[in-house]
């Protein structure tokens, strides 16, 4: 089979982006029925079945769908969630970049769902390249992709089909990725000083199904990148790394950005730019955590300037997965380094 470092007119390939994926609507039941896909992931919570479900189906999916809301409600916009608006936008973007490819976006939890989209790019296709909307390697994301992917692959072939997958495990030190956002931090502090960076990554549990040490190293591999970049631009500005979003019990990744902002201002950082590189698209987790929550604290905290560098508009986003599909290796799938 011809390799798609270009793609030839025997060759057809189809090329799915993945995302977490949202509510449908800001409404009590979507973001319920949302949770429950979501939080019945094993890979998401590695809790005994026996145990998280009964809890899941009932205190959680009773009581967390009306607390979170009005979080929903401060977020949506006309066209819908930001998360899916903004992937829709790389999608089509992405298509634009690769010419001649069948190009569709899929959430992990939600529709359309990835399953169902590679399904039906592996009747049609001889490659099948999956992109994950994340840059480290986590079970919780990359993992769950990959495992629906395998299943599917499997039902496809019991169908008949056989496509060759191309699948991307993780893109820390990607040079474009790298670029834009040690661009935007230039760009941030030259504009107004500031007295520290805080790149705010995603948290993960700290146990050993969840690959925290794995994950840990690699959002610090993006850290180190960008801020070499800054630095070898002359701009040399403090910087540190924090993790957001703890949910359920135990420890997770710390840091907790939370808890870092609310003790900045007694170190005496009055200036703060937070940047989300973990993050490819606004969503519930930047626009209301740390817009609100986290801005909120730091303020109250004694903190005069909180600023976010929002994730990358959708032809830079694009750029960066199209980098990523050239980088994959023929054999592995695996992007090379």
């Amino acid at each position: 089979m011809t390799d798609l470092s270009g793609q030839t007119d025997a060759t057809r390939e189809g090329v799915v982006l993945v995302a977490l994926g949202s509510p449908v609507a800001p409404t009590e039941e979507a973001i319920g029925d949302f949770l429950s896909e979501f939080l019945s992931d094993p890979r998401v919570v590695d809790l005994p079945r026996a145990l998280w479900l009964p809890i899941l189906n009932g205190p959680v999916r009773r009581r967390r769908p009306a607390r979170v809301l009005g979080q929903y409600e401060g977020i949506w916009t006309e066209e819908g969630s930001p998360l899916r608006v903004h992937t829709r936008a790389q999608g089509e973007a992405l298509a634009r970049l690769l010419p001649g490819r069948d190009v569709r976006v899929a959430y992990q939890y939600g529709s359309p769902n990835v399953a169902d989209v590679f399904l039906d790019l592996a009747r049609s296709c001889d490659v099948v390249t999956v992109l994950p909307a994340y840059p480290h390697f986590a079970p919780a994301t990359v993992g769950s992709i990959a495992d629906r992917v395998r299943e599917c692959a499997g039902l496809a072939a019991a169908e008949g089909h056989r496509p060759r997958i191309r699948a991307a495990r993780s893109w820390p030190s990607l040079a474009g990725y790298v670029d834009w956002h040690a661009g935007r931090i230039l760009e941030e502090v030259s504009r107004e000083g500031v007295d520290l960076v805080v790149f705010s990554w995603h948290g993960v549990p700290l146990r050993k199904a969840h690959g925290a040490a794995r994950y840990r190293a690699e959002c610090h591999a993006t850290a180190s990148a960008v801020m070499e970049r800054v630095e070898a631009q002359g701009c040399t500005v403090a910087w540190e790394e924090t993790f957001q979003s703890k949910f359920g019990p135990g420890r997770w990744l710390a840091p907790a950005t939370i808890d870092t902002m609310a003790a900045l201002p007694g170190r005496g950082v009055r200036s703060v730019l937070v940047t989300n590189p973990g993050f490819l698209a606004d969503c519930l987790e930047t626009v209301y955590e740390m817009d609100v929550l986290n801005a909120g604290v730091f303020r109250q905290a004694g903190g005069v300037s909180f600023r976010r560098i929002a994730p990358p508009d959708a032809e830079s986003a694009a750029r960066f997965l199209a980098q990523v599909r050239g980088a994959l290796t023929p054999a592995s799938g695996r992007p090379a380094r």
